[in-house]
Parts: structure tokens; sequence; C-alpha cells
């Protein structure tokens, strides 16, 4: 009987099956047998392993694992794909319950040599389809043979592996790539020898922090800022680390600006405008990159905190910039240095404390923009050129770049005609407008802003949809509103001083009106002497009530005042008695029915109505309206 053909294997491997269900010591005989008279022949060795399986013997079953994977390497793709899985499925998929099979294959794994097992976990990552999958056992190689993956130098080949993999800056693989994998390679691998393949997957990560939300800040407030800063500092020890493997002369920068400072972003750009001052010890692309993820840092957050809706800070909480505008001094300074620039954030009730952040991470991001384009083409084209590869970011189309980018000019004054058509929202159109002193298209963007609340709530301009009420009512004590108030600009108006003011107004509607009022007041201040009705003079006047009292709107009552005398006379019948009820402006009147009489003609309750009876009217009017405030009687 010839017992190295097919036939006599089959019938020693049959044998040994049959026998496997009642005498396993017999089935084992047979295919000792078999192995004896063919020592070489896969389909015994492999029927061995698998008897040991059946029988539930780890360690019988790791030791035919051991001869098969010595000799047949090439033919265990089935046997190496179950052991693999059992090991992923046990340390990566945790809280999903694992089958009896499965625990029986982990215990098989953990009785083979760890060499071994690097090994079975290499050839499972190598041949899956899955670039998920292979990035997982790739994890699983650095957390459990650390000092293995280290010793051998094998870091760079798992990291490098996965780098012509393409995948979604969305999909789970980009996730477990950024977060975990290149992070515990790089801490574990000091010795990686510089590659350009670093820059690609440092470009992965920073595409990955850049673009994609944190699950964890969905719904957070209060610990946002905190959160958020955790998660970024995930990003700087990845550039911090590669930047030390490709010898970037500023690196490690982020691990070095936290220890030295608080650590926030405004301490970081300290920390990297003294480099942009010793630029020529350092590379180009080394002071890009770094410019281009502290920046990224704060357009992101600064973003996130503008954007957040009312389900993650419990009402309605979008805050956009615009220019606050003051009357300009009858007499301009002499000095030639810039006004100096004031940036506020709204203090209504519906944005979050956290929001009021947004002020310290937005000039930052202004203040980087601004030494990144104006330290020499080099820098700039080099931060461009980091930006627009990577390729999910969609820079020129990207909304918070584009936004950013809007606000930059506004902010910094670069502005031009050409920003207008970008602009969807009617305040930011307004203010741009009112700075461009386009004061008519200023005025019709303000009051579009108004009516779109009116359209946005369903209740008609000037109603209160809380109280039915018209005019402003509910908002009179609400002087935190006010942009002439003395909190923001308590100076003398003798002593007056230029500045620039900036603010992130809220959606709150009673806000909006008041910042619809400021642009107002500043297109007719401004078209005051120019001015051929006097309903401008009027409508100025009624409007000026919403910043009584205040220096700033002092100064324009006096230009008012100024301006009713020298045209010798005053017509805004019949909207005074309706409009004008602040007590300091009717006195005003009164004294000048009274006083300058023969110099100015004042038409206010109608015509025909003498100086003395416009004086007595006017008490008349103030007792009506003595105890009600103007701002609820107020209808822009």
């Amino acid at each position: 009987m010839p017992f190295c053909n097919a036939d006599a294997i089959n019938y020693f491997v049959e044998k040994a099956r049959d026998c496997s269900t009642t005498n396993s010591y017999e089935a084992r005989a047979w295919l000792l047998t078999a192995s004896s008279i063919a020592p070489t022949n896969f389909q015994i060795q492999l029927e061995a392993y698998a008897l040991e399986k059946r029988l539930g013997n780890a360690v019988g079953a790791a030791n035919h694992f051991i001869s098969l994977f010595s000799k047949f390497l090439n033919c265990l793709d089935e046997e190496i794909a179950e052991l693999g899985n059992s090991v992923r499925n046990h340390h990566m998929n945790k809280g999903t319950k694992e089958t009896p099979e499965q625990l029986f294959l982990l215990q098989v794994f953990s009785a083979l040599p760890k060499d071994i097992q690097m090994e079975v976990l290499m050839q499972r990552s190598e041949h899956t389809a899955i670039i998920y999958e292979k990035c997982q056992f790739m994890l699983l190689l650095v957390k459990l043979y650390p000092d293995t993956v280290d010793a051998k130098g094998v870091g760079a080949d798992l990291l490098y592996n996965v780098l012509g993999c393409e995948s979604d800056v969305f999909s789970t693989f980009r996730n477990l790539l950024v977060v975990e994998l290149v992070p515990a390679v790089l801490q574990l691998s000091k010795n990686l020898a510089p590659s350009k393949r670093l820059i690609t997957l440092l470009n992965q990560c920073i595409e990955y922090y850049t673009i994609v939300p944190d699950p964890l800040l969905v719904g957070r407030s209060e610990d946002f800022i905190e959160l958020t800063a955790k998660r970024w500092d995930g990003l700087f020890g990845i550039v911090d680390q590669i930047g030390i493997i490709l010898s970037w002369k500023i690196s490690p920068f982020f691990s070095i600006a936290t220890q030295n400072s608080s650590g926030t972003a405004e301490s970081m750009y300290h920390s990297l405008s003294l480099a942009f001052q010793h630029k020529s010890h350092y590379s180009t692309n080394e002071l890009a990159y770094v410019s281009v993820v502290l920046f990224l840092r704060c357009l992101v957050t600064a973003d996130q905190l503008a954007s957040y809706s009312s389900s993650n800070f419990g009402g309605p909480s979008k805050l956009t910039l615009v220019e606050v505008f003051y009357p300009q001094p009858r007499c301009q300074p002499s000095s030639d240095l810039p006004a100096p620039i004031v940036t506020t954030v709204s203090q209504n009730y519906s944005v979050s404390s956290v929001q009021a952040s947004i002020n310290s991470y937005f000039i930052t991001a202004v203040k980087l923009w601004q030494i990144i384009t104006f330290n020499g083409n080099r820098i700039e084209r080099e931060v461009r050129t980091i930006l627009l590869s990577m390729k999910s970011l969609h820079l020129e189309t990207w909304p918070a770049f584009q936004k950013f980018l809007i606000d930059f000019r506004i902010y910094t004054g670069q502005y031009n005609s050409s920003d207008i058509p970008l602009i969807e929202n009617p305040l930011k159109l307004a203010s741009l407008l009112c700075s461009m002193s386009n004061f008519k298209g200023a005025a019709a963007a303000a009051l579009n802003a108004i009516e779109t609340i009116g359209q946005r709530e369903g209740t008609n301009f000037g109603e209160n949809s809380e109280n039915g009420k018209s005019g402003l009512a509910g908002s009179a004590d609400r002087e935190d509103l006010s942009f002439f108030n003395y909190q923001m600009h308590g100076k003398d108006k003798r002593d007056y001083s230029v500045q620039k003011r900036f603010h992130f107004i809220s959606e709150d509607r009673f806000e909006i009106i008041y910042y619809a009022a400021n642009i107002l007041i500043r297109c007719l201040h401004e078209t005051l002497d120019s001015a051929i009705d006097e309903y401008c003079t009027g409508h100025l006047l009624t409007l000026l009530q919403l910043e009584w009292p205040s220096h700033a709107a002092e100064m324009v009552m006096d230009h008012i005042m100024a301006d009713i005398r020298k045209r010798g006379s005053f017509c805004y019948f019949p909207n005074f008695a309706d409009f004008v009820i602040e007590p300091d402006f009717l006195e005003t009147f009164m004294f000048l029915a009274n006083q300058e009489s023969k110099t100015v003609a004042l038409e206010l309750f109608g015509p025909g109505i003498a100086a003395s009876g416009i004086g007595h009217q006017i008490l008349i009017h103030f007792e009506d309206n003595r105890i009600v405030s103007f701002k609820e009687k107020l209808w822009l």
C-alpha cells in the first residue's frame, strides 16, 4: 500500500476525524502515524491543528500552529485571519460580546511566542483589504508589543504602509490613524528616519483636526474651551514630534511655548512672532507649518464659538462681527498714530459666557494672518501651498476661511467694493457700506436687517412677540445694548478720543435694532450738513434718544442744535409729538422756543403756533410722557 499518495493521506485524515468524537488519543495516533510517514504534508499538519481546536486544547493547537507557520506560511490565510480577528475584536471592539470560539482563539494566540504573535498581526494587516482593519492591526502591534516594535524599528513601516490608502477625512480610518496610531508610533519610535512621507502624514493630521468636529464637544458649553484645547494639544504634539524627526530648529515649538507661558493661543502667537523676528534661523517650511497649525486652531475655534446654535448654548447665539460707529470729533487729533481698536462681544443673555472667548481667538487669528501675509512672499506662498495641499479642506470655498477673510479685511480696513457681493448678512453689509461712506446703501441694509427680524419671527416690524406691544417695549432696562454707553466710551466730550470699535453682535432682536440705529445715526449725522430736508435732522434726533445719555450722543446733539440755529428754522410736525419724548431734548427745545424764537422758527406741534404756545405744548407733552420710557414708545 503506497502511503505517500493522496488516497493514503485522506485515509489517515478520515480515520482521525472519525475517532475524534469518541477517542481523542486514537485520533491523535492516526495523525501522528501519518505525520511520521509524510512529515512535510500540509493537509496532515493542518488536520492536527484543527483536531486540537475541536478538542478545546489551546496549548496543543498553538504548538501545531507554530509548526504550520514555520513551514506553510503562504497557505494559512484563513487560519491567520481568524486568529488576528479574535485579537482585534477583543482589544479594539470593547463592549462587543465575544463568542466562545473567539475566546478560545484568543487563548491559542496567547500561547504563541511573541515573535509569532507579531507576525500573525502583521500578516493579517497586509492581507486585509479594509483599510480601517489594517490600521487597527497596526495599532495593536504598537500597543501590545511596544518594546519589540521600537527595537526592530518597524514603526515607520507601520505608518508608511497606510499612507497610500486613500480615505475620506471623515472616515473611521482617518480618525484611528490620526488620533491613535500616529501619536502612538511617534511617541514609541524615537529614531524614525526623516522622510518626505512624514509631511504627507502631517498634512493628513492637520486636515483631520481642522475639518472633523469632535463628537465630545457637541452639546458642551461650560467646558467647551478646555475640551477644545485638549483636542488641539494632540495635533500640537504630532507637529512637535514630526518636527524633531525632520530636524526643525523651531521644534518642539508647542511644548516649549506651553511650558514658558499659560499655553493660550495668544501666548503661542507671541512666541511665534519672536521666531518671525529671527526667521533667518529657521527654514521657511517649519515656520509655515507652525503658523498654519496655530492659525487654523484659532480660526476653527472662533468659527465654532460664533456659529454655535441654540441646541448648544440654550438660545439664539450666532455672533457676527460688525463695526460700531461713533461720531467723529469736530477737531481731528493731530497724532498720526492709527486709532486704537477695541473689540467687544455681545453681553446679551442669549450669549454663553464661553462664547465671550471668541474675542481672543479671532484677534489672534487676525494677528497670525498679518504676520503670515506681511513677512515676505515666501512664507505666504508656503502657507497657501500647505493649505491647498489638503484636498478635503477646499480652501477656496471653505466657508470658515472665506468668512474670516472678509472679517479680516473689515477689521484691518483692507476692504473694497468687491467684498460687497460676498456678504449675505444685512448687518455686516450695513457695517461695510457705512465704513465705505456709502450711507444710502448702509441705511437700506440696516432697515433690511430689521425687516428680516419680523420675517424670521413671524411678527410685524416693531411688534414685541412676547407681550404684543409695539415699539421697543421690554428693552427699556437693557442699557447694555447701547453702543454709545458710558461703560464703553466714558471720556469727557471735551477730551474725546478717536477709536475704532468692532463688536460680535448676537441675533437678539433688540440688539439688532440698536445696532441698526447706530448705523442710521452715523448715516444721518454724516449727511446732516448737506441735507436739504429737515426730516433728516428730526429722524436723527429721534434715533439719538436710544443712545442718551452718553458723551458721544451729546456731541451729536450739539451738532444738531448748531445745524438748527444755522438754518434758522426746524420743522418736525407731526412726528415731534409722537417720537421726541426724552426730557433733556424737550428742555432744550423749550429753551430754544422761549429764548431764541426771534432767530429760530420752530414748527413742532403744528403750523401757526407761537413760540410761547410751543413751550406750553412741550410742557404738556412732557407731563404725558414723564412716566413712560422713551424706549418703550419709540418706533423706528
